[in-house]
């Protein structure tokens, strides 16, 4: 069985993988609430925070499904905000892809996706570049 640390681990290097096929550079960071720092060739910086899931596939009367939690905190939960990051990368751990949102969309504690939203490459490269242009207008 693999550890947390280590799941999360694979998750932070494909999502470093995924910004750069999209032209961006990165940098790893580790820290409790971003993991990634990517920017672009016009200097625009943005924090990343990456969060892992595998499919849970145990209950029979369910479809297979990817189970983000998305709060943070030890004792009492809360929902992120401008001030921890700026893009929450889900990456699913069996299709090795990504799935990109700005923090602004972050309204709930956990998240359930289909694996079929993994399916498709160009859903990972839309999803980065929609969250990239929300961030750009809401700069300006």
């Amino acid at each position: 069985m693999i550890s947390h640390t280590a799941i999360g681990l694979m998750g932070e290097y494909i999502a470093a993988a995924a910004v750069l096929q999209f032209g961006f550079r990165v940098s790893m960071a580790q820290q409790d609430r971003v993991k990634l720092v990517c920017w672009s060739d016009e200097n625009e910086f943005y924090r990343v925070q990456v969060k892992t899931s595998h499919l849970v596939t145990k209950d029979r009367r369910r479809s297979p499904v990817y189970h983000f939690q998305l709060g943070s905190g030890c004792k009492t939960k809360h929902l992120p905000d401008e001030k921890d990051y700026d893009l929450l990368c889900l990456v699913g751990a069996e299709h090795r892809r990504t799935l990109w949102m700005p923090v602004r969309s972050v309204q709930q504690y956990t998240k359930r996706v289909s694996p079929k939203l993994f399916n498709a490459p160009e859903a990972e490269r839309a999803s980065f570049f929609k969250s990239i242009e929300i961030l750009r207008e809401v700069k300006r």
